[in-house]
């Protein structure tokens, strides 16, 4: 079966995701314990040729070698997953662009969705000096933005307030002329650097090896001591893995590597929506509201991007209310899957387990799709209780979960303290962040429409704007202006209200002036009783209005009705996500929140990054995300590198906590890579908006996962 990257309780913005490894399902238990060589699985976007494809299968092989090298034979890479699928962006490691810039890698980043390491093709492809420069080894490269990335290390060749790529002079750790030194004092064009083998070990230890403390590299800023024992360290608390120091210098490859498995996915996206039907659904329009909310989420699925979509609930038990199938127009896949949603019918019990196991089957076809079929495959699951009935348990599915790479993007929804009803909030975050999927919380069952929105941009590698919302009575109307970019290949404009059948209309003002209504349109517009959407593609750039209308027709309340307007894009190359450093804090603890700009596929510098965090009371808290270097006081690691960091400190009340924030470029240009390299040139960023959202939790105590099975 083929490894896939999978998740632990660690870590945030969306989830920690984390370093797959070798485990060993101890007989008779299932206990998972660790198992030595540990691998990692890497998830790669590239939009490759064949031939290129298949040289880069050879550095990621060397790369292998050298991570399996350095390591003494304790870690190497087990398999890469590679998609030209946008939407596989997201969950991606590793970004390959195309050209021979120098690297870019978020430090500590493994994990956190939206945050990768970027390599260039005609760079980091070489393996024997034999690229376009003939100095490239490309497996170097890989393995020391991996070091960032995996392992949270700093650079030996420049201090603490040095700008991104920049050899200080004077700067290195262990020596500056060998081989025999450390990999985070090197670069992949850099002679004799990048032939090093080794990360630098414990000062004073008597090894060739030994890392240096003067003068105070990045690293030595960071972590105040080597790399060795931050990797030990950082895969200890991070991944639960138990990593040895060398106790001799060896830079002779070990035996026993084990080969790499380099797997080409299709570009199939394959989709559960799971609900919970159990009675407590019934209280307060949680129900009906969550229909609807499955409702758009099934109308905003694509019957032109190879999609599956399949419906499953549970209850007393769990049943597949609609059974995967493809998404065509032909088959009418959307309407009767719509018809299955509304046909869902309320028990007493909550078999979660169940739920999720069926999902499971759904998604694979009960074992018949190979796992290689699909850029991604998701369950959304949607909760208002805690598992008390059925065969199995949620902690039962997660390990086939996990090892098929199947992502859970779970919700929430209710008061975790209720005594009648209470929500297991704990089981279902866990589910996510096992899996690498994401969990909100709903206090309203009228928030759901606009999380299953926001999940539905998730799961395709699509980018949100900032919601708005508004209120009208009976011949009313608003507008919203929303700034389309030259980023954007497809958008999507919704309108969405919990009350009142059809009570409004949406029509769309193009730049030009142009009014698009559903008559004019065609195929792609969308209205149901409770929302409307236009799906526009190559939508032309400048300012769209979304023109919301009251429909005097609708049977009106006496008091307004309340409606929110959204709008998601297909952006390849922009992503802009924020996450905490981890997932789970104690009262009191300061948060660290970051946020990474990309565009074009590279970091952007200069950008405002703003929002707020809600409280689990409801309070709203002001924050604003920096990029100067001042991680003392706002935990931000590297200047000007495109990665946005604010510390939060009101974490006094136990509970989930959201960051919502809101991305500005106007001035923003790339940042500087992470690499030397004397043609790079700053570049001018077009304007644009998104917005990025995420959870943690305080007072929860996170408990370390096993990533994946034994290696077959």
């Amino acid at each position: 079966m083929s490894k896939s990257k999978q998740g632990i309780a660690l870590g945030l913005f969306g989830l920690i995701v984390i370093i797959v490894l070798v485990l060993a399902l101890s007989a008779g238990t299932g206990r998972m314990i660790n198992a030595v060589p540990h691998y990692v699985n890497l998830n790669l976007y590239y939009n490759y040729t064949p031939a290129n494809l298949d040289v880069m299968k050879n550095a990621f092989q060397e790369a292998s070698r050298l991570l399996f090298n350095s390591t003494n034979g304790q870690l190497y890479i087990g398999s890469v997953r590679v998609s030209t699928n946008s939407a596989f962006q997201n969950k991606a490691d590793v970004w390959i662009n195309s050209g021979a810039s120098g690297a870019f890698s978020n430090v500590g980043g493994l994990g956190t969705s939206g945050m990768h390491f970027t390599l260039f093709e005609d760079r980091h492809r070489w393996t024997a000096e034999d690229g376009p420069g003939h100095n490239e080894l490309g497996q170097f490269g890989i393995i020391h933005e991996f070091g960032h990335y995996a392992f949270d290390l700093g650079d030996e060749y420049q201090g603490p307030g040095d700008p991104p790529g920049w050899r200080h002079p004077g700067y290195n750790c262990v020596n500056n002329t060998s081989t025999e030194g450390c990999i985070m004092d090197g670069g992949t064009t850099e002679h004799p650097y990048h032939h090093r083998t080794e990360w630098c070990t414990v000062a004073g230890g008597g090894l060739t090896t030994a890392h240096q403390t003067t003068p105070v590299t990045r690293q030595e800023d960071m972590h105040a001591c080597s790399c060795w024992e931050t990797i030990v360290n950082y895969c200890n608390s991070q991944y639960g893995i138990a990593l040895t120091v060398p106790a001799a210098v060896q830079t002779a490859d070990p035996a026993g590597l084990p080969g790499l498995d380099w797997i080409k996915l299709g570009d199939n996206l394959r989709m559960a929506i799971t609900l919970d039907r159990s009675y407590s659904m019934t209280v307060d329009d949680k129900m009906t509201l969550a229909k609807q909310a499955a409702v758009l989420f099934t109308d905003l699925c694509q019957d032109d991007s190879s999609e599956y979509l399949g419906v499953v609930s549970f209850s007393n038990t769990a049943v597949s209310d609609f059974p995967m199938q493809s998404v065509t127009a032909a088959a009418h896949t959307r309407a009767n899957a719509v018809v299955a949603v509304n046909g869902i019918a309320v028990e007493n019990m909550t078999a979660l387990g169940d739920g999720l196991r069926r999902s499971f089957n759904e998604i694979t076809g009960g074992g018949t799709v190979s796992p290689s079929d699909s850029a991604n495959e998701v369950i959304i699951l949607l909760s208002d209780g805690v598992h008390n009935y059925g065969t199995e348990t949620p902690a039962a599915v997660l390990p086939d979960l996990r090892n098929r790479g199947v992502q859970v993007f779970s919700i929430g929804l209710g008061d975790p303290t209720d005594p009648t009803y209470p929500l297991d909030e704990n089981t279902l975050r866990d589910i996510s962040d096992q899996t690498g999927g994401m969990y909100m919380h709903a206090t309203s069952a009228t928030q759901l429409a606009t999380i299953y929105t926001d999940y539905a941009a998730e799961i395709r590698g699509m980018d949100s704007y900032p919601e708005v919302s508004g209120e009208l009575s009976r011949e009313g109307s608003g507008e919203h202006k929303i700034l389309v970019d030259r980023y954007t290949k497809e958008q999507t404009f919704i309108l969405h209200w919990p009350y009142g059948v059809g009570a409004f209309e949406l029509l769309l003002r193009k730049p030009d002036g142009t009014i698009l209504t559903p008559k004019n349109y065609g195929s792609r517009f969308f209205s149901r009783s409770h929302h409307a959407f236009y799906r526009i593609l190559s939508p032309e750039a400048g300012t769209w209005t979304m023109i919301v209308k009251a429909n005097p027709k609708a049977k009106w309340a006496a008091k307004p009705y309340r409606y929110t307007v959204q709008s998601i894009a297909k952006s390849p190359g922009l992503s802009c996500k924020v996450a905490p450093r981890q997932r789970f804090y104690k009262t009191g603890q300061a948060v660290v929140l970051r946020s990474a700009v990309f565009a074009m596929g590279v970091p952007v510098a200069k950008a405002e990054v703003t929002g707020f965090v809600i409280m689990p009371n409801g309070e709203k808290t002001s924050v604003k995300l920096v990029d100067n270097g001042d991680r003392k006081n706002s935990g931000d690691e590297i200047a000007d590198d495109g990665i946005y960091t604010a510390k939060f400190f009101s974490t006094r009340l136990p509970g989930t906590y959201k960051i919502s924030i809101v991305i500005r470029n106007t001035k923003g240009v790339t940042a500087k890579p992470d690499e030397y390299d004397p043609k790079w040139k700053p570049a001018q960023i077009a304007p644009f908006t998104r917005t990025a959202a995420n959870t943690f939790q305080v007072e929860r105590i996170s408990v370390k996962a096993p990533l994946t099975e034994k290696k077959q």
